[in-house]
């Protein structure tokens, strides 16, 4: 992990934890200001980087596909392929594009299903999701390592947004009532890593050939993340 991811998540934790200090009041400024620092950090030295206008057609395409698949599914709860999608896109791209486009996937998608207190912490869990994922990029990843990761993520942002929702609204914050907040979430992250593990296991090899292809024919995403 190098000093950009270091320093995307270190931003995440500031933020969430200024929220925490300030209120969750400004929930769409902070979230605004997480974005914008992480789009700070991914183009920090653009001009003398290989970036080019393709990479950003490539991270919209992956975004608008995972907010599209979200919007799609929005009337079966926890069946969403968003985890897919940026999984698929960060393990092609690389990890700092990966935490991008989490953090849009998350602030695009809440247009439609709305903004909240919840935001920047989806922003940072598909972020976390997008980054991990993007470390796993210039490897031959086997199917059953894609299948296990794609079940590990829909629990990771599962607890993430746990803990949201215990320090906003457990009191008071036992062993017991944190036991009972992530006991109930339980079946929605259950079936949400089961869906994201399914698509990886019959579909992720051939995405991943898809977009290696764009990639390699468009020379993208060929700087050191």
């Amino acid at each position: 992990m190098n000093k950009k991811s270091i320093s995307l998540i270190a931003i995440s934790i500031i933020i969430l934890i200024l929220m925490a200090v300030f209120g969750s009041k400004n929930y769409l400024l902070f979230s605004f200001i997480l974005l914008a620092l992480t789009i700070g950090v991914y183009f920090a030295k653009f001009e003398h980087s290989r970036k080019n206008s393709r990479e950003i057609v490539f991270i919209a395409i992956i975004c608008a596909l995972a907010v599209g698949g979200r919007v799609l599914f929005a009337a079966l709860p926890s069946v969403k392929p968003e985890l897919f999608v940026l999984i698929m896109g960060a393990i092609v791209s690389g990890p700092e594009t990966g935490f991008l486009m989490g953090t849009i996937i998350a602030l695009t998608s809440n247009m439609y299903f709305g903004q909240g207190a919840w935001t920047p912490w989806q922003m940072f869990a598909l972020g976390i999701i997008g980054l991990i994922s993007g470390l796993l990029s210039r490897k031959q990843i086997p199917r059953w390592l894609l299948t296990v990761w794609g079940f590990a993520s829909g629990f990771i942002m599962g607890w993430i947004m746990d803990v949201y929702y215990i320090i906003g609204f457990v009191d008071p914050i036992t062993w017991k009532s944190v036991g009972i907040s992530i006991a109930g979430s339980f079946y929605f992250d259950l079936i949400h890593a089961i869906f994201t593990a399914v698509l990886l296991l019959l579909v992720g090899k051939r995405w991943i050939k898809i977009f290696n292809n764009y990639k390699e024919k468009y020379n993208l995403f060929i700087t050191k993340e």
